[in-house]
This record gives structure tokens, sequence and C-alpha cells, in this order.
């Protein structure tokens, strides 16, 4: 009896197992049916060829600017001012008159040495008469003469020193903020004013460290002012003959155009200087993905069905330029990779593309 009654407990609990896992497989297959209706996932991108470019890699280093004419000028002698020729920051002309100190002694003795000058040539013309009358000794004559000479030579004396008493700008260009006024005292070798030339040329110099390829003379380097993204072009003229002991730098001297005089004197710039020529696969920086791997580009691949896929490649980048992206290693060239919405793959994705033109590694345009 008892084991009658565990038979149907038995029996009952196998129907009960047997009825849920029915129920469950079939929960499992509408799931993995309902599942399989979905679409794979997938991505959308802009894809383009990888072409490859003869790059000129540069290093940059900072310049400083410096113009081909400058001057502190100065004045020699002590002297009260009694005319101010320039404002602070003038343009002034060469052999313009900057000041005039007080000369009105000098010019007084001037006077007197002149007519010194003028009784000595008397006297030496009547001696001289003498002599061919042979009334008196050549050495009469000679001190005449020499009584001339000398007199001559404080008329050249004092007119020098007035003449050095007036200060004059030594060439065109611009003065600096000192300012001036009638009355004023100077002292003797006073810095009087800063004088930059004007000139349509204006030096750059720039220390290349002895460490890295050093440029020839005669070679082109690009020079971009601080504030301003634009290069221009210089032409290295001059280097020094040794490296400098404390920095371990040898030092250049470039030339570039100052048309209209937008550089300044001590203007600070960025020298972009050629050191090799590198040749690199370019792909547009949008391509460029970056994990704690490394950086990466994704190369779509067809399957067996013809349908693209994502697989990521290892690469070393070099330069940017623009809007593009130098890649030294991992690429050759030709491969078809993703460009625009590359962060959206994942290995063996499929992708759907809408191919754009391959960049041209010449001029960098796609």
């Amino acid at each position: 009896m008892n084991i009658k009654r565990w038979l149907i407990a038995f029996v009952l609990i196998l129907i009960v197992i047997t009825s849920l896992g029915f129920v469950k497989f079939t929960q499992i297959q509408a799931a993995i049916a309902f599942g399989e209706s979905f679409p794979e996932p997938s991505a959308s991108v802009k894809s383009t060829y990888v072409s490859t470019t003869e790059h000129l890699k540069t290093v940059k280093v900072v310049g400083q600017l410096h113009a081909k004419q400058t001057v502190t000028v100065s004045n020699e002698y002590a002297g009260l001012i009694t005319y101010v020729g320039f404002q602070p920051g003038d343009l002034v002309k060469a052999n313009q008159v900057l000041l005039r100190l007080d000369s009105s002694i000098d010019e007084a003795n001037l006077q007197a040495a002149k007519a010194r000058v003028k009784l000595a040539k008397s006297t030496y013309q009547r001696v001289a008469k003498l002599l061919e009358q042979k009334r008196i000794s050549p050495d009469e004559v000679d001190k005449a003469e020499a009584e001339v000479a000398i007199n001559e030579a404080d008329v050249k004396r004092l007119t020098t020193l007035i003449e050095k008493k007036t200060i004059r700008a030594p060439f065109t260009g611009y003065t600096g903020m000192e300012q001036y006024q009638v009355g004023q005292l100077l002292d003797a070798n006073n810095a009087v004013t800063f004088l930059v030339g004007t000139n349509d040329k204006i030096w750059v110099d720039f220390n290349m460290p002895q460490t890295l390829p050093q440029p020839k003379l005669g070679e082109e380097v690009m020079v971009a002012v601080s504030h301003s993204q634009v290069q221009q072009p210089a032409r290295v003229l001059a280097k020094t003959p040794s490296v400098d002991v404390a920095s371990r730098q040898q030092r250049y001297r470039a030339e570039l155009n100052n048309y209209h005089e937008a550089l300044s004197h001590n203007q600070m710039v960025m020298v972009n200087v050629p050191v090799a020529k590198v040749s690199a696969a370019i792909v547009p920086t949008n391509a460029i993905t970056r994990n704690h791997f490394g950086e990466f580009v994704y190369i779509l691949e067809k399957d067996d069905a013809q349908n693209w896929r994502a697989k990521p490649v290892k690469v070393t980048l070099g330069d940017k330029i623009h809007d593009q992206q130098l890649v030294l290693t991992g690429l050759s060239g030709g491969e078809f990779i993703a460009a625009e919405g590359a962060f959206k793959l994942q290995e063996n994705l499929l992708v759907y593309t809408d191919q754009v033109a391959a960049i041209d590694g010449n001029n960098g345009e796609q």
C-alpha cells in the first residue's frame, strides 16, 4: 500500500517537472526566434583609400626678430638742450637733427679762431715777401707758416665740437619713447634714444640643439608670428662658427620679408626648421581611434557574404597636417579604411560605408 502511494507521488512529480520543462523550452525557443528577427548590429561610416606622401619633417624652435639697422644714439658732450627735433616714436629721416645742445661759447671761440687764422695768414704773407728780399731768416717764415696751421687746426677742432653738439639720426628709422624738453641738461655719454631702421627685410635669429640635424646656408625655413598660424618663408644666411658652450646649441640667422613693416624688432616668432624627409601614409584625422592599447585605424574587408567588416590595425602616428594625419607604420597605402564615424566601430562589426575620394598625398585634399 505504501509502495503504491510512493509510485503515484513520483509519477505526479515527474509530470509536473516535465510540464515545467516543456513550458520553459517553449519560452526559450520563442526568445531565440524573437532575437533572430532583429538585424545584426552594424554601423554606418564614411570611408576612403589610404594614400602615401613624401613629408618634410620639421622641428619647431623659438626665434627672435632683429631689425637690420639698430643703434643707440648718444651725446658725446654734456650741455643744455636748445632744440628738440623729434617726439617719442617718431619716424625720422637720415641726418635729421634730433637734439641740439648749447654751443654759443664754442661758436664765439670759433669766431676768434678764424680771426687768428686770418691774422696768421697775413703775417705769413709779409714774412714770405721779406724772405724773398732776404731781410729775415727762413726760421721766421717757418714760424709764421706753423702759426697758420695751428690756428686752422683750432678752427677745425671747434667746428667739429659744435657739430658734435648737434645730434643727428644716422639713418631713417623709428625713435624710442624718450622725451626731451628745451632747457633740459644732458650729461655726457647719455643714451638719447634707441633708433630702429626701416627696411622691407628683417633678420630671424634662432638656435638649433646640436643633437638635431642642422640647416644648411641658403636653405628655407618657415616662420610664424606667435599670435598667428600663417607661416612665411625665410632663407638661412649665416650661422655662428661655434656651438654655445652653455646651451650646446648652434645659432643661425635667416632673412624674412617685412613688407608694410608688420614685424617688429625683438619680436618672438616660431621657426619650423626642416630636419628630414619621410615617406608615410596619410589619412583623415577622424580615421584615428584611440584606447589604452594605442592608436588604431579600422580597415574594411569583405566577408564570405561580401559584407564589409571592420578590422582594427595598430598604427604609429607622425605629424598632423591640418585635418590629415601622417601614419608612419601600420599602413602601406591603398587600404580601404573607415574615416568619419570610425569611433563607432569594433572588431568584425558589420559596416555600411559611404565611400569618399582618397586623400591626395601631394596637396592633402580629399
